[in-house]
């Protein structure tokens, strides 16, 4: 069983400090309790722990900033799920391209993800629930553009198995390939899945439900299916709008445990209603908040984030007063905190002297300063695109705002949403949700000299 400790080499802290999610031996070795930090009225295990065990099949929709920790919030959860679950996680970084998806392609993702799990498990699945499914993937293969010959290839992969199952797993690389790199065009499979999407959802439902019996005949106790789709929060504000918006009944209507992870840019949309009539069941996570409202600065957040970097990094490497000034001036994102960190190990006098010392710490902030202000943008697919300067505006708005101390308007449109999406603007939870501009963004402004005054 390997073991990880504090880092007190540069190649440690490098290894300990990755931007992945904690899971199996960092999980067990570098977990720290957050949630008093985040929520002291709300613990977010507890709730989607109390919605996953009941007997009423849910979707859940879990919400945070990118870097904050849903995806390790989410693995505590599924490592502490008795020997009865069988988790199916779905990483769409993993399986889609970067924009311009669908729901229709969440769910071919997750249906083939479902394959995979059943086959690594040996699952025996009932043919008679798989004919269909076999049936219609082999159909949208087949598009207008290929030739008689590639269909038989298709056809020979599909077949190379004699059951149902390993038909339908001949078929799964195809549309695995399709849907990562694949076109989008009218005689795309893509497009025939999606044109076809109602049909999908059963199926996924099928093999799902398939897979689930199947386990629970193997299951020490009564064998529970979940599907977790992760990384959903990263993609653009466009394909969170077909996805949530446009489409949300669809992935709201399968009949599997489920939780979904969904921009928090996506609930200052106009039409964030429509998310919340599909998906009632819907869990925050909160930033761990580095202060309050009113500015003064928090104890609690600042000691749980330094005991969650002295989890990955020992004093002799990385000084107090040099988790001091990073946990400062990183608002409380964790992405941000071991980003910093693991740039400022690569500095030549950091290589040599074999110590991360507050000086390299605030040369890498000066660059994180930068590279934070490059995302504040609109996006390529804006109508148009445009100089950045009213989002810049905007941020300084609501800076004067938090510096005075002032209830900030809640503020639904696009430009909070691509603040929110660059993380130049964070969601806090102090009883109340509120927006506060990241401390590296005010740095952004300053350097600009875009001035942040106080409201009278």
């Amino acid at each position: 069983m390997s073991t990880f400790k504090p880092a007190t080499t540069l190649d440690q802290v490098r290894k300990n400090c990755t931007l992945q999610p904690l899971e199996g031996a960092t999980l067990r070795d570098f977990w720290v309790e957050t949630n008093d930090a985040r929520d002291h009225l709300k613990h977010f295990r507890e709730d989607l722990r109390e919605i996953l065990d009941g007997d009423e099949v849910q979707r859940v929709l879990v919400h945070g900033h990118q870097g904050c920790g849903k995806s390790t919030e989410i693995n505590k959860v599924i490592s502490e799920l008795g020997p009865q679950w069988l988790v199916v996680s779905l990483n769409v970084v993993d399986a889609l391209p970067v924009s311009g998806n669908e729901a229709a392609d969440v769910l071919l993702a997750a249906c083939m993800r479902i394959v995979e799990v059943a086959k690594d498990h040996d699952l025996k699945l009932n043919e008679d629930t798989l004919k269909p499914i076999v049936a219609f993937f082999a159909k949208t293969t087949k598009t207008s553009t290929e030739s008689h010959a590639a269909g038989l290839d298709i056809e020979a992969g599909a077949d190379a198995s004699q059951t149902f199952f390993g038909k339908l797993f001949g078929l799964k690389a195809k549309l695995v390939s399709d849907l990562k790199f694949g076109s989008r065009s009218e005689e795309s499979t893509i497009h025939q899945v999606r044109q076809n999407k109602g049909q999908l959802r059963d199926y996924v439902n099928a093999l799902g439900i398939a897979a689930e019996l199947a386990w629970q005949e193997i299951a020490t106790e009564r064998g529970r299916l979940l599907l977790v789709i992760e990384n959903l929060d990263k993609v653009s504000l466009a394909d969170a709008d077909r996805i949530f918006v446009k489409d949300g009944p669809l992935l709201s209507s399968i009949s599997l445990r489920a939780i979904y992870t969904i921009p928090v840019f996506t609930y200052y949309s106009n039409e964030a209603s429509v998310i919340d009539a599909c998906f009632p069941q819907r869990l925050s996570v909160p930033m761990i908040k580095v202060s309050e409202r009113n500015g003064t600065v928090s104890a609690e957040g600042c000691a749980v984030l330094k005991q969650i970097i002295r989890h990955r990094v020992a004093p002799s490497i990385l000084p107090d007063d040099a988790v001091d000034a990073l946990i400062g001036a990183t608002g409380g994102v964790l992405r941000d905190i071991f980003q910093t960190i693991t740039l400022a190990s690569t500095f030549t006098t950091v290589r040599a002297s074999k110590v991360i010392d507050r000086s390299a710490i605030e040369s890498a902030l000066v660059r994180m300063v930068s590279e934070l202000g490059l995302r504040i943008c609109y996006p390529r697919d804006h109508a148009a695109p445009r100089d950045p300067r009213p989002l810049l505006e905007l941020l300084a708005t609501i800076a004067s705002e938090q510096r005075s101390n002032l209830a900030s308007p809640v503020r639904s449109n696009e430009d909070i949403q691509i603040l929110l999406k660059s993380g130049a603007l964070l969601e806090y939870n102090n009883g109340k949700r509120w927006l506060g501009v990241h401390p590296l963004a005010l740095k952004y402004l300053d350097e600009l000299r875009i001035h942040v005054e106080s409201v009278a």
